[in-house]
């Protein structure tokens, strides 16, 4: 149990005005290793650390099992920095972690968002040290130009985190396999273990094959997603039936990928997530992205036992430093001058044609609570799947009932926020609990929604690429002259300030076809805008304008 004193500090820094100095000085800060350029977000660089270093709870495998761990067909590391830069992980450079670093303060090559969980209660299967994620291995993002790297925290993430769990799999079935015939690349393995017998390394290596196996069988898209897309919703979903003790309602596929959503002013919307489903109750969200992000849950745990592996005073640390990011200005000096009197011109296109489903939040005032506009799908005719499963998908609980899936988050997060083991954390949200207690179905979407999707504000929206809500559209261009739109490559970090977005012929990347159900670049296209946008009047001075946001 932790302080309560402690948990009220994170309380008054949540509650607390941030400073206003940030929003009129938007002078980018070199990172003090050197290594890239921080634009002015209103956070220093004690929060950017907490950001990337605090663990949530998440429990992937056992650290050790995975640390010494080779890749399936050689005897190269795979916990290594060349490894992370294939699965697009940002390096976490020794000038973003300290002392409190939740990482293996001994090794050098470390990946940003990757944490350690040392769990010292609950389940005795949850202890010990795990390898897990955290908000930052997400959300961070990082704009390359001119041989310049500009970080963004709370950006969309890069990474392709479907290929490092496939990857992780097969290391460690290969492991295992190797050493039931006692092979070479187990020897080697077992080295790293010399007061364990192989035995007993072994069945180790056999149970978290075997969980890893089941949480494949539950969550494997039909169709790899690739970079900078993940179905985390359906993941989420997914988990919270498993670890429930439900059962799905007829087959759940994770075929709804999306682009990770940029967390800036996230916290002052009355709605979260692309579809609008989840409310603003920050300790109930976070606790049901933390099970989707491999957090454990143990629905049978007595009174005075912890439920789950969440750590909710760090769960409010994190919520504290989102809450008070802001989005990223446009680096004229390096990305080049923004064309004033042609932005000028895109303001008043923005408000004819984009006013009305997208909010305006102004770098320069301080952050506002603003009710989101949410679009029909009908109407927006973007792909659908994210949606139709969050809306259509149903669960049959332990008692035989069925109910609508965004549901089940009500007695996973209830019961571990209300559980005597964290009761010390909890009061400082009581109110958000109480309201999530007795307004929970109009709050969660289906019955005051529908199947629509969310027009949040759009400050920022640069250097948020690929565009659309499943990252189907490569650059502002695209998404404002639909007729453009065409298969592409996603995951260059390599930025194009003519086009706003990455670049899109980068082979190294993974190609998005967009034939494929999931990936459908259609809608927010000329019947959005009530009629084709014209070039020289409309298009370039939006693009220009949306640069100012």
């Amino acid at each position: 149990m932790k302080r309560f004193a402690l948990t009220l500090g994170m309380l008054l820094l949540l509650t607390s005005c941030t400073s206003t100095s940030c929003l009129t000085n938007l002078q980018a800060w070199p990172d003090p290793g050197g290594k890239r350029i921080n634009l002015q977000q209103c956070w220093d660089k004690s929060d950017q650390i907490r950001f990337y270093t605090t663990n949530q709870g998440s429990q992937i495998a056992p650290y050790e099992l995975i640390k010494h761990l080779e890749m399936p067909q050689a005897p190269d590391k795979f916990f290594s920095r060349a490894n992370f830069e294939r699965w697009r992980f940002l390096p976490l450079e020794q000038t973003d972690r300290d002392q409190r670093s939740d990482i293996d303060k001994e090794v050098q090559d470390w990946p940003l968002g990757f944490v350690i969980t040392n769990t010292t209660s609950g389940k005795q299967a949850w202890r010990g040290k795990w390898l897990g994620v955290n908000c930052s291995g997400c959300h961070t993002g990082q704009v390359e130009y001119n041989q310049k790297k500009i970080r963004i925290d709370g950006a969309p993430t890069m990474a392709n985190l479907n290929q490092f769990l496939w990857d992780l799999q097969a290391a460690l079935k290969a492991t295992y396999e190797d050493g039931l015939k006692n092979g070479d690349k187990f020897k080697r393995y077992a080295k790293n273990f010399p007061d364990e017998g192989n035995k007993a390394l072994l069945e180790r290596l056999e149970q978290v094959v075997t969980e890893h196996d089941l949480w494949h069988d539950r969550n494997d898209p039909p169709t790899a997603p690739g970079f900078a897309r993940l179905d985390a919703v359906g993941i989420i979903f997914n988990q919270l039936i498993y670890m429930s003790g439900g059962q799905p309602v007829g087959s759940f596929k994770t075929d709804a990928p999306v682009s990770f959503p940029f967390l800036w002013d996230t916290s002052h919307h009355n709605q979260t997530q692309w579809n609008g489903v989840s409310p603003a109750l920050p300790m109930v969200r976070n606790v049901v992205q933390g099970i989707g992000a491999f957090a454990k849950y143990n629905p049978d745990a007595g009174w005075f036992e912890d439920p789950s592996t969440i750590p909710l005073i760090n769960q409010r640390a994190l919520q504290a430093l989102v809450y008070k990011l802001r989005s990223p200005a446009w680096p004229q000096d390096i990305l080049g001058p923004i064309d004033q009197k042609k932005a000028a011109l895109g303001e008043k296109v923005f408000e004819q044609k984009c006013g009305s489903c997208h909010a305006t939040q102004e770098r320069k005032d301080p952050l506002k609570q603003i009710k989101m506009a949410m679009t029909p799908i009908q109407e927006i005719k973007t792909d659908p799947n994210m949606v139709d499963n969050a809306e259509d998908r149903q669960l049959r609980d332990r008692d035989g009932g069925t109910e609508f899936i965004h549901l089940a988050a009500k007695p996973v997060s209830l019961d571990i926020l209300f559980s005597s083991a964290h009761i010390g954390e909890f009061f400082p949200f009581v109110g958000e609990v109480i309201s999530a207690f007795w307004d929970w179905g109009s709050n969660f979407g289906k019955d005051q929604f529908g199947k629509r999707y969310k027009g949040r504000p759009l400050d920022g929206i640069w250097a948020t690429a690929p565009y659309l809500h499943n990252g189907s559209v490569p650059n502002l261009y695209q998404l404002l002259v639909s007729a453009e739109r065409k298969p592409f490559y996603i995951g260059s970090r390599q930025f194009d300030p003519k086009h706003v977005g990455f670049d899109p012929e980068d082979k190294s990347g993974t190609l998005l076809d967009p034939s494929i159900p999931g990936n459908s670049n259609t809608g927010h296209d000329s019947t959005t805008y009530g009629g084709a946008l014209d070039l020289d009047t409309e298009v370039w001075p939006l693009i220009e304008y949306m640069k100012t946001l």
